[in-house]
């Protein structure tokens, strides 16, 4: 499959999906990163000679995948709603830092997340990837892998422990999908 990473941020799930890419842990090629800003993760895409597109323009980024051939957008710290548009286009996968339908929705992405579960006591966390509809955090789920927090002290220590399964979940899941395509 060609990949389009979607970033907002630091990147580090970008550079764990390049890390698998890599390594062969997949087949799949990550043929473009996309950001709405020029985000720091960028530098994962370009040390990599990635092409990199910053935008917040549908119609150029629309334009930009099918230029090359694009079968999966990856949203991978992207914190911008994905338009109707682009999903008409495109299939989208997001990973997000908790079990959903919990702490999913409006307002709960980064640090807010991590911050509710640790405000109501949580003793599991994790991290879901889901297929992205028209609603925040409602597609269905592809694959949740539970983290216990239970010796956590702080919101801070709880995403450092998530984003540990994110960064192994997230290239579980491109395997998954790519055996999935294989067997149809």
């Amino acid at each position: 499959m060609n990949l389009a990473v979607f970033i907002s941020g630091t990147g580090t799930n970008l550079k764990a999906l390049i890390d698998a890419q890599n390594t062969k842990y997949f087949t799949s090629q990550i043929n473009i990163v996309v950001s709405n800003k020029n985000a720091k993760g960028l530098e994962y895409a370009r040390s990599n000679n990635i092409r990199c597109l910053i935008s917040k323009d549908d119609d150029e980024i629309i334009d930009t995948l099918k230029k090359y051939d694009i079968d999966l957008i990856v949203l991978a710290g992207y914190l911008v709603k994905v338009s109707k548009k682009i999903l008409d286009e495109f299939t989208v996968i997001n990973i997000h830092p908790s079990l959903l339908p919990k702490y999913g929705g409006k307002g709960f992405y980064g640090m807010n997340v991590h911050n509710a579960v640790f405000d109501n006591k949580e003793k599991i966390s994790g991290v879901t990837v889901h297929y992205v509809n028209e609603n925040l955090d409602d597609g269905d789920i592809i694959l949740q892998k539970k983290v216990d927090i239970s010796k956590c002290t702080s919101a801070e220590e709880i995403s450092k422990e998530v984003l540990k399964a994110e960064h192994k979940t997230l290239k579980e899941v491109i395997r998954k999908l790519e055996e999935e395509e294989c067997a149809h």
